[in-house]
């Protein structure tokens, strides 16, 4: 995805392409962003919601009927309550109260109508300068030469600290925009791409896009997850790293050499979770990636100019990463699937000792070319419920989680075709297995497998709730191990 030349915006006075704000209560919506802020902390509002309050807004003086928004909005679109879950929506974001509203009014039998006060639209130029103005050379000639050695060196400070951009707090994407914005909500700069890029779900953007000083230099620089949209499945995903002013530094795209024994598995590739490690100029950046259409994933370790190195090789997804800090050293844990066992895992992978998943019964799932000679310091299959073993022959470890006092792995099991809630595995600081519990609703869940029959026996008398959950533990050398861990009866 090559990108085209950067613009910045650098001056108030510069105008041109910025974008048209609305201001009411404690918002300010960017027209141009398809952004609403409340006090400078971005809201969250899909596109129909967002596209019916600006309609609302831009038509403020008068009654908005619901079928002039299914004409305007939603294209003539005829279902009612598609407009009423819109305004939902909104309310919700505003948090507006509907029996006495602050923002939209429900004008009975007619329609909506904004009712809070609301200044004009304006360009954000005029708003406060999203970028410092940078000194002039004659004053700080002028500041440099007012004293002895010791003025110099303050001047030279003064030079630093006054070409030191704004920080960025937020990005956002627009099309094939990329935006950076300060606390406020003003541009800072842009960047854009050669297409639209995919707008990614809200529960990836935390690792999608990322600032973090990088390099050690007390600069953060930004990461951005990035595809094209038309392109999501046929092509692999890039990660671009931009320094605070916009400037793209590297950019890196999934190449990976390693094979396993079933033809067609080289790519394209997506991340499934990338984790930052600030401070460790070795490999601060580590990938999870999976194939786009098959069950081939890996994790790479990224220097602080990009380069990829391989740390580890898995014949399944890998859903989830976190750094763990042990008293000896620090490792990096994984989590996801192993299709080759069918089962949920967990592995605790030592940071600079590249490792591949251990061997299954079924030569598919073996790695055969370019596999690390390594093996993960710890490598932990997790069982399926009941409920999951009965719908699905795969379990799927999705999120790996901080508590107090330890770690908590959750793990999704699919039903009718969508991932469910499995169960909640607790290991200590060190990994070492504690117990594990359902998650909420497992009981309806068994209930309703029971009426299906699936399930022979009633919730009541099931016998998985009186027995220990078995885990599979594997260590560095190869050796199995089978570790019973009490269960927390499910409610």
């Amino acid at each position: 995805m090559p990108e085209l030349p950067l613009k910045i915006a650098t001056s108030p006075e510069s105008g041109a392409g910025y974008p048209r704000v609305f201001r009411f209560g404690e918002f300010h919506m960017d027209l141009r962003l398809r952004i609403l802020f409340r006090s400078g902390e971005k809201v969250r509002l899909s596109a129909k919601p967002f596209a019916t309050l600006e309609f609302l807004l831009e038509n403020r003086h008068r009654v908005v009927s619901k079928t002039e928004l299914l004409e305007k909005v939603w294209g003539g679109q005829r279902e009612v309550s598609t407009v009423e879950h819109a305004l939902g929506g909104i309310r919700k974001a505003l948090k507006d109260d509907l029996s006495k509203p602050s923002y939209i009014e429900t004008v009975t039998g007619q329609g909506y109508r904004f009712v809070a006060e609301v200044h004009d639209p304006e360009p954000a130029e005029n708003l406060p300068s999203a970028v410092s103005p940078r000194p002039t050379r004659r004053s700080l000639l002028v500041a440099a030469g007012l004293g002895a050695p010791l003025a110099c060196v303050t001047g030279f400070a003064a030079i630093r600290f006054f070409n030191r951009p704004n920080p960025v707090v937020h990005v956002a994407v627009s099309g094939r925009s990329l935006f950076a914005l300060d606390a406020t909500g003003g541009v800072l700069w842009t960047h854009e791409f050669d297409a639209a890029l995919r707008v990614a779900p809200p529960e990836e953007a935390t690792w999608r896009n990322q600032i973090a000083d990088l390099d050690g230099d007390g600069v953060p620089e930004i990461l951005v997850a990035a595809t094209s949209d038309r392109e999501y499945l046929s092509t692999s995903e890039q990660l671009f790293c931009f320094s605070s002013r916009g400037k793209v530094l590297w950019r890196y795209e999934p190449r990976v050499a390693v094979e396993f024994d079933a033809p067609g598995m080289k790519g394209p590739w997506k991340f499934q979770d990338i984790l930052v490690t600030s401070g460790d100029h070795t490999g601060p950046v580590w990938v999870a990636m999976d194939h786009t259409v098959w069950w081939p994933s890996f994790i790479e370790c990224l220097s602080a100019t990009g380069a990829g190195k391989l740390i580890f090789a898995n014949p399944g997804s890998i859903r989830s990463l976190r750094r763990l800090e042990t008293k000896s050293r620090s490792y990096i844990l994984a989590a996801g699937v192993n299709n080759g066992y069918r089962r949920a895992f967990v592995a605790m992978l030592a940071e600079d000792a590249p490792s591949v998943s251990p061997d299954a019964a079924e030569h598919t799932y073996r790695c055969v070319r370019g596999c690390p000679s390594g093996r993960p310091y710890r490598y932990i299959l997790l069982p399926q419920s009941e409920a999951g073993a009965a719908t699905s022959p795969y379990s799927i470890g999705e999120k790996i989680m901080a508590r107090p006092g330890g770690l908590t792995v959750q793990t999704k099991e699919v039903l009718d075709g969508d991932l469910k809630p499995g169960g909640f595995f607790y290991f200590s600081n060190d990994l070492r297995p504690e117990g594990v519990a359902y998650a909420d609703g497992y009981r309806r869940l068994h209930e309703r497998l029971e009426k299906r029959g699936h399930i022979g026996h009633s919730f009541k008398d099931c016998p998985e709730q009186r027995s220990p959950a078995i885990l599979d533990v594997c260590d560095e050398n190869g050796r199995w191990s089978r570790v019973p861990v009490p269960r927390v009866p499910a409610s």
